[in-house]
């Protein structure tokens, strides 16, 4: 049993909304009272799954130079239907590295500070690759309105990773919208899911 005490929860008060713990963790008294005094939220699941939010409000978004256009109609088009939207960049065309963007989208999804992630790079595998390294996060490439609903009602997924480069921006709006507004399915899709947290 992992007992966590208060200086270990100063490092998250410090980076987000949210700690994570296994099953059968046990807080002691002056961390659970430095819990309630900053609002945190705790979430408890063994193999560390943690279920993407069901109502999704905050969405952080990132691109490299390949999805930078993309990206910015994304924005746009997300900020219309009533959704918060963190730019976690990039800014320009310019030649940038997409892990920076693809990692930072990621740790917001994972810390709680962002219900989905919207990563696009020129072909989308690169920064799901990059995604899926950080723990919690289950990212998925779609390039179709179906895989986009799949990758939610069977995989759960919190983080969708597009193409700049072989989609137009109908195309990426309508996948994107899929993919925030279809549910999970639970069920026999969620023990799977679970087994693959817990490799």
């Amino acid at each position: 049993m992992k007992i966590m005490d208060e200086k270990q929860l100063i490092s998250f008060i410090k980076r987000g909304e949210r700690i994570i713990f296994l099953k059968g963790a046990r807080l002691t008294p002056s961390a659970q009272d430095l819990v309630r005094r900053h609002g945190l939220k705790i979430v408890e699941e063994s193999a560390g799954y943690i279920p993407a939010v069901a109502a999704v409000h905050r969405v952080a978004i990132g691109s490299d130079h390949g999805g930078f256009h993309l990206k910015e109609y994304l924005i746009k088009h997300l900020e219309s239907a009533g959704y918060f939207v963190q730019d976690v960049g990039t800014t320009s065309t310019e030649a940038v590295d997409y892990p920076d963007f693809a990692f930072e989208v990621a740790r917001q999804v994972a810390e709680g500070k962002a219900d989905r992630g919207v990563i696009i790079d020129s072909l989308g595998n690169a920064s799901a690759i990059c995604a899926n390294r950080i723990r919690g996060v289950r990212a998925a490439v779609c390039w179709t309105v179906e895989v986009a609903k799949s990758a939610r009602s069977h995989n759960d997924a919190n983080v969708i990773t597009l193409g700049g480069k072989i989609m137009n921006h109908d195309q990426a709006g309508d996948i994107l919208d899929a993919f925030l507004k279809e549910p999970f399915s639970g069920g026999r899709h969620e023990t799977r899911v679970r087994k693959i947290e817990a490799l």
